[in-house]
């Protein structure tokens, strides 16, 4: 599987290339904002799979406790609330970073 991933995403680099030479634009700028948008994506991916990973861990572990105390439901319940906004706070983190790399201009120096 990793053969395979890693064999598309070097078939897709030069093609990223030659297209915008074709355009007439630098090759090297749509170089480095296709890999901006490849890594954008990829990072927003993995925050949230890791988010819905720590959520159900976290879920599992308090219906386990629930299950094991049912005298403590409610203050196992709010606890679970209060860490599944810590998780999808980490989440909303990522996002806002690949908003910031997509629509500034940030490596370059140059906003906009």
């Amino acid at each position: 599987m990793r053969k395979k991933l890693f064999a598309l995403l070097m078939g897709m680099l030069p093609t990223a290339s030659f297209a915008a030479e074709a355009a007439g634009g630098s090759s090297d700028k749509a170089l480095f904002l296709g890999l901006i948008a490849l890594a954008s994506g990829l990072a927003i991916g993995l925050a949230g799979a890791g988010a819905g990973i720590g959520m159900g861990h976290a879920v599992r572990g308090t219906q386990e406790g629930m299950a094991r105390n049912p005298t403590m439901s409610g203050r196992l319940q709010t606890i679970m609330f209060i860490g599944l906004a810590f998780i999808e706070t980490i989440a909303l983190y990522a996002l806002f970073v690949v908003i910031i790399f997509v629509f500034t201009n940030v490596f370059t120096g140059k906003l906009g």
